[in-house]
């Protein structure tokens, strides 16, 4: 089989693992995922260099179409142009886990946070699996973006209902940073078994006592233990369950654990699993495929990075579980013409030899040897085994760890001693800033002292002249209303004036009228004498005829 057909084949399978994409994005998705295997890396500009050089296609038009795979659908061109939504392959990836699985039906959940420099914190729930953990739902928050994580945890979670039977044990366990009631509550609603960290001062009421007391007091020497069910409380919100508490030789402090398992089906050495969740992260990082280098600062373009990621995560991992389980299995047989050891195996005090090579680079190798010999590419099945039942005591330490300790402690002198001289010049520099503060407060009093005498003194000539306004207003006023007296009582007087002389005006007219009346009435009165004397003369003439009217006189008297 060639090598480049080789890659149709891995897009086939992630179409056929995540219904939910489209073709081309799936076919995107299977070139991420298929380059970051073989080159170890996420970036864009080496994945795109690397695929076009094998494909013998131009690089840029490789990377853009790499590129807008991750864009939204309001940043391409097109009307029916579609963004990849990852929060519809989770449940997906998490049936990819579990198909075709060998074994018990048990399966471990991690949940815990990583962060990315001071851009991203991504809340992440992996499958943990043989030493190394396999995403399969996460969200990404900008680095210190103040809020609660409730709502998106709560949201992975529910994401998840329903990809795994209902007869499959399921645990999933978060360290005690992420502890929260209601955390509890919602792992419980979907049928599974929360296994929390707590912090050893949390207060518990065991079965049958009448007080709280801090879960630590349970264990108060090294290599001892103590389970139970009881009532326990944080910040007021009591919940009822059992309590794993031990501690073990060479550990700093206890590890409790709680969980609604019962004493006899919980076992404290389980949480050792959610470790593996930190070789996940190194190995999305520095480890594999180098995420800490990313020059991403969009959040929703990440997380369609990471999907691509958390593919090549399930390809490697599980083909790196089958071959560690294929390699133990020939361990395991006997040699011909041996009959092999009887009778019950030795028991186990000290910690068992780690793996030599982790499932993620058994898996990579494994595919890259496939590629070259040019045969089918190994997919690889989930093969179940049996969690851990002892915590180990930590007996001498290796030298790695010793050098790693000593190397720690000596940066932490050295932050120690930085952090000194940075206080010793802060405090010089406090201490400076203080005497300058106090110098430009004396400056600033004295001239806040000259500036009040200032205005005291400008206030007081300000006073003094609204007073010599305030006077010459005064003596303005009192001229002009002497003004006013003056010129009313001439004009009173030039009205008095007017109505004498009106007055006389009237009383010479009346005069004259009178004259006029009285010269009307005597003319009147003469004419009616004079009317009497004719009427008096007309009736003697008619009388006597021999005496005749005489004439009238022109001027009667």
């Amino acid at each position: 089989m060639s090598s480049l057909s080789t890659i149709p084949q891995w897009q086939g399978e992630v179409q056929k693992h995540l219904p939910s994409l489209s073709l081309p994005q799936a076919r995107v998705v299977g070139l991420w995922s298929y380059a970051m295997v073989f080159t170890k890396s996420s970036g864009i500009t080496q994945v795109s260099n690397w695929l076009a050089n094998v494909l013998q296609c131009p690089r840029g038009r490789l990377r853009q179409r790499l590129r807008e795979a991750e864009y939204e659908a309001s940043a391409k061109r097109g009307a029916r142009r579609r963004e990849v939504k990852v929060e519809e392959c989770f449940a997906d990836l998490l049936r990819w886990v579990i198909q075709n699985w060998q074994g018990k039906h048990e399966l471990a959940l991690a949940l815990d946070a990583t962060t990315l420099g001071e851009r991203f914190t991504v809340l992440s729930i992996s499958v943990v699996y043989r030493g190394c953990a396999i995403p399969v739902a996460w969200h990404f928050l900008r680095a210190k973006e103040a809020g609660s994580w409730q709502e998106p945890l709560e949201a992975l979670l529910q994401s998840l209902q329903g990809a795994i039977p209902v007869d499959w044990k399921v645990l999933v366990m978060a360290d005690r940073g992420l502890y929260a009631p209601w955390l509890y509550r919602a792992i419980q609603r979907l049928g599974w078994h929360p296994m929390l960290r707590v912090k050893e001062g949390m207060s518990l009421r065991a079965v049958g006592e009448e007080t709280f007391r801090p879960i630590g007091e349970r264990v108060v020497r090294h290599g001892r233990r103590w389970s139970g069910r009881g009532v326990w409380s944080e910040q007021g919100t009591p919940r009822e369950g059992t309590v794993l508490v031990r501690w073990e030789r060479g550990y700093d402090e206890e590890l409790a654990v709680v969980t609604d398992l019962s004493g006899e089906e919980a076992e404290g050495a389980w949480y050792q699993m959610r470790f593996w969740i930190e070789d996940e992260f190194k190995d999305e990082k520095r480890g594999g495929w180098r995420w800490e280098q990313t020059k991403m600062t969009d959040p929703g373009r990440a997380s369609r990075r990471w999907l691509a990621m958390a593919v090549a995560m399930h390809w490697v991992v599980l083909v790196g579980g089958e071959q560690e389980v294929r390699q133990q299995a020939e361990k395991r047989r006997p040699k011909a013409g041996s009959k092999g050891k009887v009778g019950r195996p030795r028991k186990q005090f000290h910690r068992p030899r780690g793996r030599e090579l982790s499932c993620f680079v058994r898996g990579q190798q494994a595919i890259s040897a496939a590629v070259m010999r040019g045969e089918n590419l190994p997919m690889g099945t989930g093969v179940g085994e049996s969690w851990p039942r002892q915590v180990y005591a930590v007996g001498k330490p290796p030298s790695s760890w010793v050098k790693k300790r000593k190397h720690k402690e000596e940066r932490q002198r050295q932050r120690k001693s930085k952090q000194s001289e940075q206080k010793r010049q802060e405090k010089v520099q406090a201490q400076a800033h203080e005497a300058e503060c106090r110098a430009q407060h004396k400056n600033a009093r004295a001239q806040r002292t000259r500036e009040q005498e200032e205005q005291r003194t400008r206030h007081r000539e300000e006073k003094a002249q609204r007073v010599r306004e305030h006077e010459a207003h005064r003596a303005q006023r009192t001229r002009e209303k002497v003004s006013r007296t003056q010129e009313q009582e001439h004009e009173h007087e030039r009205k008095r004036e007017a109505r004498r002389q009106r007055h006389e005006e009237q009383e010479q007219i009346r005069a004259q009228r009178q004259l006029w009346h009285e010269e009307c009435a005597r003319t009147r009165y003469q004419r009616q004498v004079r009317t009497q004397e004719r009427v008096a003369r007309q009736a003697q003439s008619f009388l006597d005829p021999a005496h005749p009217e005489p004439s009238r006189q022109a001027n009667p008297p």
